[in-house]
């Protein structure tokens, strides 16, 4: 049991330094490149869907953390957005268990609309600037997002040569 979490955790380690490496090499090639893909959330998704909240809520917190410290946002904006993001999938996976690319990929497009919807209202709130909500970019970046998602997604399978998602179901009382 140690040993599955050791490695839930170094592939989450991978997968943070993964998702900083595409993030700076999309930067240098096009600097606005986040608007229209996130890795980080990819990333969240897929630790999320194994249904650990605690689990989930430190890797939404790492994460974004570290998306803040390598972009222009104001700190602690995508660390708290990404968190929510990762216990709703943690959360709702530890009730009902969800497997597979499907499942995945309806996770994995709710979170990227969330975050957005997250970043929006804080930025408003808080900053009390009024950004736009372009409907093209959300859809753009949720699609990219999630075509991305996908393949990664399906590149593990492939590369483990089992389900990538380790489930921690917890007992319900119904």
């Amino acid at each position: 049991r140690r040993e599955v979490r050791t490695l839930r955790w170094l592939r989450f380690a991978i997968g943070l330094l993964v998702a900083l490496t595409l993030h700076s090499l999309l930067d240098s090639f096009y600097p606005n490149a986040l608007a229209f893909f996130n890795p980080y959330i990819i990333l969240v998704a897929y630790y999320s869907m194994g249904g650990n909240i605690l689990g989930a809520i430190v890797a939404g917190v790492l994460a974004g953390f570290v998306q803040d410290a390598y972009s222009n946002a104001m700190f602690g904006l995508h660390a708290f957005s990404l968190t929510v993001c990762a216990y709703v999938i943690a959360y709702i996976n530890s009730r009902l268990a969800l497997r597979g690319t499907l499942a995945f990929g309806a996770c994995l497009g709710g979170a990227v609309i969330v975050n957005e919807l997250v970043i929006y209202i804080l930025v408003n709130i808080l900053v009390k600037q009024r950004i736009e909500m372009f409907e093209q970019a959300l859809l753009l970046k949720t699609i990219f997002t999630l075509l991305f998602g996908m393949l990664v997604y399906q590149l593990l399978t492939l590369f483990l040569r089992e389900e990538p998602i380790e489930a921690t179901r917890r007992p319900t009382a119904w």
